[in-house]
């Protein structure tokens, strides 16, 4: 424990001296993100900062957060459920209160009448008129304790389902890409370990399509980060708009796209990556400011089909070799891997 605290505690010093030093604003996020890189437990954290500061040539607030999002959003994730949790144990002691408040009223009330029933022979008109009026206030009584339950009851339930809708809501905000609005990595890596799972039981067929701007850094370069963003929402809404509704169209990273294709063959996922590389060159990038004309985007698409075999992350690896290939071959095309390839 004393190594492992000494580690830490350097580990901490090196970091915000990596922080003065690369003049990086010193807050939690950027915090988070480079002491898990400067310890080195995490290597995919490691590759992406050193991808996403290459591409944009420096860590900016736009690579932070990207990084944060794809890395650390359980964090977020798991305080919104903490706090949801509180709020449930607390509706629920309400309700709880009532219930022993109800209860204990309930067997006095019920002890009253045995013993009146008991001794209702022996009493005396006198007595006995005495005796109903009390228990028609003890009745009274029980029955405003059984309103205030009941609408306790029926706020606790209500509260619950709010809830219940905030959490699917974090859920739902935790798989979801911030800058366009589709999937993001952590819901393509869930996405694409249940479409294996299918596939290998179903023996039935599942595709992947890579995806990547060409020359994405000179949209940012030339024209601003402001207008890189629209060309990611712009190919995000275009993608995801062109594919049917058992498919998952995610940002896999930075300007990569992944679509994840079930009981889709080979030949049919190539077709689906052409009319897809088309669809987005017919779109002409205009700038809003100025009315410029910008060009028009291309993109180039690398295909894999799954092998029942082989791990879901060698048929992404397969992928992004067909999409490398296809960049390495002038960009602007579909190249994909044959599926008897996947053993070899």
């Amino acid at each position: 424990m004393d190594d492992s605290f000494k580690k830490a505690s350097l580990n901490a010093l090196k970091t915000m001296a990596l922080l003065d030093d690369r003049q990086i604003k010193k807050v939690p996020q950027n915090y988070t993100i480079w002491y898990e890189y400067l310890s080195e437990e995490n290597p995919a954290i490691k590759e992406a900062v050193n991808r996403l500061m290459k591409e944009n040539g420096k860590f900016s607030e736009e690579v932070a957060n990207q990084i944060y999002n794809e890395f650390f959003s359980h964090e977020k994730e798991g305080k919104a459920i903490r706090e949801t949790n509180k709020l449930v144990q607390k509706s629920m002691e309400a309700v709880l209160r009532e219930i022993r408040a109800s209860s204990t009223g309930l067997e006095a009330y019920g002890n009253k009448l045995e013993n009146f029933a008991d001794n209702a022979n022996d009493m005396t008109s006198d007595d006995f008129t005495t005796i109903v009026q009390q228990i028609i206030g003890e009745t009274r009584d029980m029955s405003q304790r059984s309103f205030h339950l009941n609408e306790s009851l029926s706020k606790a339930s209500s509260e619950i389902d709010e809830l219940r809708k905030r959490l699917k809501n974090v859920e739902q905000e935790a798989l979801t890409d911030p800058l366009t609005g589709i999937a993001n990595r952590k819901r393509f890596d869930r996405e694409l370990q249940v479409a294996s799972l299918h596939a290998k039981e179903n023996q039935s067929k599942l595709c992947l399509i890579m995806s990547d701007i060409d020359h994405f850094k000179l949209f940012n370069d030339t024209h601003g980060h402001l207008f890189g963003d629209q060309v990611l929402r712009l190919v995000a809404h275009t993608l995801n708009n062109e594919i049917e509704e058992t498919a998952t169209t995610a940002r896999y990273g930075g300007e990569e796209f992944g679509i994840i294709l079930p009981n889709t063959s080979i030949a049919n996922a190539i077709q689906i990556a052409n009319k897809l590389r088309k669809s987005v060159s017919s779109k002409k990038l205009v700038k809003r400011n100025s009315g410029d004309d910008v060009g028009r985007i291309t993109m180039s698409f690398g295909v894999a089909q799954f092998d029942h075999r082989e791990h879901p992350t060698n048929l992404v690896s397969r992928a992004d070799d067909a999409l490398y290939n296809a960049k390495a071959s002038g960009r602007d095309q579909v190249k994909f891997e044959m599926p008897e390839l996947a053993s070899a």
